[in-house]
């Protein structure tokens, strides 16, 4: 049987792969704490998900299409099964760029009576999804099992209830429509046979007070690169999403559009001394997904330390800073 997957994300990949698709669908979320699981709110809803790579499904098994992730049980997983929090577990296939989910409520139920399961799927459907966005292979007991690209991975926990209800035609309909709303930067509900359904592409203005009080303090340049050009924007410390995202000055810092989307992106962050770090295993996971191109460039764009306002009232505040590279996954 030949190898089919040949890369394989470790678990810190596999956290800024799940940040990193989230955000695709809203600004709206906030990375909370976990180790796969791992736990997010986006859209003010809150859940764990576990995440393992997609692999052939071994010896013993006669379909070659056939493939499964295995999760076993551990005080981890446990605990995250034993909160009140929505818990679920999807599958990566790298080689396709796509995310598998099984039904969580019929997995909570194999959970009772194992320790360890084992959840399958189609590489014929995973593929199939990276041209079509979402596909759905139904199992002998008729489970749905769905594969979708990262784009709709907010769209899946959104709606996590019912979406394993919908049937093909829904499935591509409700995509159509995520898509649409999208690119029309607004927010939308679905109503099928199944129920309603939910679409929210939440995207924060930023408030003209916020980006008057930052520019005025960091004299109009980047604090991480020195470059004006009107080309600065000003960054939320905590981001907006977060409930303590305020728009107070200690939570905001002028950059430049390059650095405030590195900086929202955990590709760069700065610490508590104000020392600009690269984060090394964001860039060790965009490296093994082929992402990594012109990281020398950017790594010289950039001083040791963050230029400050002269004036030490209008500096970052120290407790933002560290929420903030919590929130991105950062520590």
């Amino acid at each position: 049987m030949s190898v089919r997957n040949t890369l394989i994300l470790n678990h810190s990949d596999l956290k800024y792969l799940l940040i990193d698709s989230l955000r695709l669908y809203s600004d709206n979320v906030v990375f909370i704490d976990g180790n796969n699981p791992y736990r997010f709110s986006i859209n003010k809803k809150t859940f764990y998900v576990l995440i393992k790579n997609v692999h052939e499904s071994g010896d013993g098994r006669g379909n070659q299409d056939e493939c499964r992730i295995q999760i076993s049980q551990s005080k981890n997983f446990n605990d995250a099964m034993n909160s009140k929090t929505e818990v679920i577990v999807l599958g990566y296939f790298a080689d396709e760029k796509v995310f598998t989910a099984w039904n969580p409520y019929l997995m909570r139920d194999r959970f009772n009576q194992k320790q360890t399961i084992s959840l399958y799927s189609r590489f014929s459907i995973q593929k199939e999804a990276n041209t079509t966005k979402i596909s759905a292979y139904r199992d002998t007991n008729g489970q749905s099992v769905l594969s979708f690209q990262p784009d709709y991975l907010g769209l899946y926990l959104e709606n996590l209830s019912k979406i394993h209800l919908l049937t093909d035609a829904e499935l591509f309909d409700l995509v159509r429509q995520s898509d649409n709303l999208n690119n029309k930067n607004l927010d939308g509900e679905v109503d099928y046979p199944e129920g309603h359904l939910t679409i929210t592409h939440t995207r924060y203005k930023r408030d003209p007070r916020f980006k008057s009080i930052v520019y005025n303090a960091y004299n109009n340049k980047c604090a991480m690169c020195s470059i004006g050009l009107e080309l600065i924007e000003a960054a939320h410390i905590v981001p907006h999403s977060h409930e303590k995202g305020t728009d107070e000055i200690g939570n905001g810092i002028s950059l430049c559009a390059l650095h405030h989307t590195a900086y929202d992106r955990s590709l760069i962050y700065f610490d508590t001394e104000f020392n600009i770090l690269i984060n090394t295993t964001k860039m060790e996971y965009l490296e093994k997904v082929g992402l990594d191109s012109g990281f020398r460039k950017f790594q010289a764009l950039a001083f040791d330390k963050i230029q400050l306002p002269t004036n030490h009232t209008l500096h970052p505040n120290i407790e933002n800073i560290n929420l903030a590279n919590q929130s991105r996954g950062i520590i």
